[in-house]
């Protein structure tokens, strides 16, 4: 199924460049699963994941009033405050719903990616595109999106913006394309599905059970396999054994971070 297209996500280039850093034993995963890990949004590291800007929850019960007056009714302030605690809770629930899966966007490596997603020399980075993404995924059934993520101020921005997010109306999509903006560094785009059985059912998930494996075609998916810059030989004598072992044919490349500078 072609991915889901919506006039509120953030649209890569499908020629754009983006990576996946990762250690040894998930890149072995992802070979052995042909499959991706969505995991789920309340689940990331980051507590404000998914979450509203402080200016976005706070104008909540103002909008309420004001759209109480639009349509001729009458509203108390306990009555807009109770609308806006709901409206919250709605959010608490769909962070539950939603699935993500993250890449790197970037024209090259990132020493600061390598960095954070490796705790030691092994481990490998995945090179795709947008569109390979994109392409990789269509033999799912279900629902995916995909969009770049956009990074604000949580306390002071909001999510409208005339040139870089210009949609005026209240909506539940936005949280989970936009993140602080101490996030920056990641350049993020992400594939998402929402599970709409999780939104209003709290019991949904299984103890431990963090996402899902995605099935994808990983042909089409994995362009480059890089090698960190501190890699040795037996790394790469480990990725081309799994490489074979799950019959994928790629070369390896070697981190361009390690060139000599020039004089």
């Amino acid at each position: 199924m072609p991915l889901i297209d919506h006039e509120l996500l953030i649209k890569p280039k499908p020629e754009q460049i983006i990576w996946r850093y990762m250690d040894l034993d998930k890149f072995e995963s992802t070979l052995s699963q042909r499959s991706l890990f969505f995991c789920r949004s309340d689940k990331f590291s980051d507590p404000f994941e998914g979450t509203v800007p402080k200016r976005e929850a706070d104008h909540r019960e103002k909008e309420e009033i004001h759209m109480a007056k639009f349509h001729r009714r009458t509203i108390t302030i306990e009555e807009a405050k109770k609308k806006s605690e709901n409206i919250g809770n709605l959010h608490k629930r769909f962070r539950r719903s939603f699935l993500v899966n993250c890449w790197h966007i970037n024209k090259g490596e990132s020493d600061a990616m390598w960095r954070l997603y490796l705790k030691t020399n092994e481990g490998v980075a995945i090179q795709s595109t947008a569109q390979s993404l994109n392409d990789a995924l269509m033999g799912f059934e279900g629902e995916i999106m995909m969009s770049k993520v956009r990074y604000i101020d949580y306390d002071t921005d909001i999510w409208f913006d005339k040139d870089d997010y210009p949609f005026l109306g209240y909506n539940l999509l936005a949280p989970i394309v936009h993140k602080r903006t101490a996030f920056v560094h990641e350049s993020e785009l992400r594939v998402f599905q929402q599970i709409q059985d999780a939104v209003d059912n709290e019991a949904y998930w299984n103890d431990g059970e963090n996402g899902r494996l995605i099935p994808c075609d990983l042909e089409l998916l994995i362009e480059k396999v890089i090698l960190p810059p501190t890699s040795d030989e037996s790394l790469v004598a480990k990725v081309k054994s799994l490489l074979e072992k799950y019959g994928l044919k790629r070369e390896i490349e070697k981190s361009k971070l390690i060139q000599e500078p020039y004089y």
